[in-house]
């Protein structure tokens, strides 16, 4: 049952992030009526709704869950970016050229995953393999022949083509780099605090954009049909479908979601096919199969933490993981450590000898200890003389941290763990 839980909870990350894709990729079906109002006052409408709608379970949290300056810094930051420049941005690029398919807005959007990418890097420490990187390419060509039937991108869109693609290239920017701020502070917190913030955070900026740009008599002018689309929106493409997205995120590595998130133009172009009954050339058939088959491939890469390596100090522990036979080495917890919570296949080096390890990192409920710690299982030899400080490197999570009833069924669990720590590592 436990492995099953474990299998479960490890899936719903990337699950969830697709699920939120296809749900914005059917944005577009209900914005269609609402181009009429300005754009900066859609963004603040759909975010003072989906707040209204989320302030109940977010006051319920909020003094539970204290931020710091640095995750105070990532949510304000993706508020700006990704709330209202990344939305104003692209809206803004499309009007330029009159909403014209397969330009080189949708083109340049596409980079989206490159700057997403580029940012877990630099800010979350997430490492681009050779795997990742093959899958990734691919992933990116596919959505390219999806989107663009026949490879044909329509570049005579007028005289506002060079300032929409820039426009383009920058809400791309904005999103992508929005994903790695969005997981740096969902490392700690629940999806509901951090789209909580989020929103609130979104409804205040949008609002004093709406005012810095003279669209404050926008805000009398919508009627109810409108105000009907935009809580339509809020409970399905908009507020729920970022609950929902931070929530896998929070599970999910950076570069994994978003490649993931290519369900997106997957979506608008069943759409097409469905409600609208365009017709798909044999190119987008294949490159959407294509995709959704790359994308089942990334996902599974999502265990693989490929983190660098971290100077870590031992430390006095409590002396449990000895009395139930798993004794450990105790860590104190490196500063940037922007791992989740869980347990997780690595390895811990010192004189020049490297030693395969299951690591915990976080609480321990079973023993009623809220507070996180770094702990790890040497798997190869029992330490009788550890070391003052050691090296650590987390490979694989094998699960998230769970409480059991009694320290029989911890013992039983540790087993499967350093099994498959063991034959994941064997296999590295």
């Amino acid at each position: 049952m436990n492995r099953l839980k474990n299998h479960i909870f490890w899936i719903q990350g990337p699950a969830l992030i697709v699920i939120a894709a296809i749900l914005w990729g059917m944005d577009g079906l209900l914005r269609r009526s609402l181009y009429s109002l300005p754009a900066v006052t859609i963004v603040f409408y759909e975010h003072l709704i989906g707040t209204i709608i989320i302030l109940p379970f977010f006051l319920r949290i909020v003094k539970k869950e204290t931020l710091n300056k640095k995750e105070w810094g990532a949510i304000v930051l993706v508020s700006f970016l990704s709330g209202v420049l990344g939305t104003l941005f692209f809206t803004l690029a499309l009007k330029q050229i009159n909403f014209i398919s397969f330009s080189v807005v949708f083109l340049l959007q596409k980079l989206q995953p490159v700057f997403a990418i580029t940012a877990g890097v630099l800010l979350l420490r997430e490492k681009i393999n050779k795997k990742f990187l093959l899958w990734a390419v691919l992933a990116l060509a596919a959505a390219y022949f999806v989107t663009f039937p026949g490879g044909q991108i329509n570049l005579q869109t007028g005289a506002g083509t060079i300032t929409a693609a820039l426009l383009a290239l920058g809400a791309a920017l904005a999103w992508g780099s929005s994903t790695a701020f969005s997981r740096s502070a969902l490392l700690r917190h629940s999806n509901t605090l951090i789209t909580g913030w989020r929103f609130i955070l979104t409804t205040g900026l949008a609002l004093i954009f709406v005012l810095g740009l003279r669209q404050s008599a926008s805000l009398a002018t919508i009627d109810a049909k409108q105000l009907g689309i935009l809580t339509l929106i809020a409970i399905s493409t908009g507020m729920v479908a970022l609950w929902l997205y931070y929530r896998g995120l929070k599970f999910t590595q950076t570069k994994v979601a978003t490649i993931l998130e290519l369900a997106f133009p997957l979506t608008g172009i069943l759409i097409d096919l469905i409600v609208y009954k365009n017709t798909l050339l044999p190119s987008q058939y294949l490159a959407g199969a294509a995709l959704i088959f790359i994308m089942q491939r990334i996902s599974k890469l999502n265990r693989e933490v490929d983190g660098r390596r971290y100077s870590a100090m031992v430390v006095a522990g409590y002396g449990r993981g000895k009395q139930i036979g798993s004794p450990t080495l105790n860590l104190a917890i490196p500063e940037n450590f922007p791992h989740h919570h869980g347990i997780y296949a690595g390895r811990v080096s010192w004189k020049s000898n490297s030693h395969p390890a299951a690591i915990h990192y976080g609480p321990v409920p079973t023993f009623n200890n809220d507070r996180p710690t770094l702990e790890a299982f040497v798997l190869d030899q029992n330490i009788t003389d550890p070391p003052q400080e050691l090296e650590l490197e987390l490979l694989n999570f094998l699960r998230p941290i769970q409480k059991y009833e009694n320290t029989a069924e911890l013992r039983e669990q540790i087993s499967k763990d350093v099994r498959e720590a063991k034959k994941i590592l064997a296999e590295r």
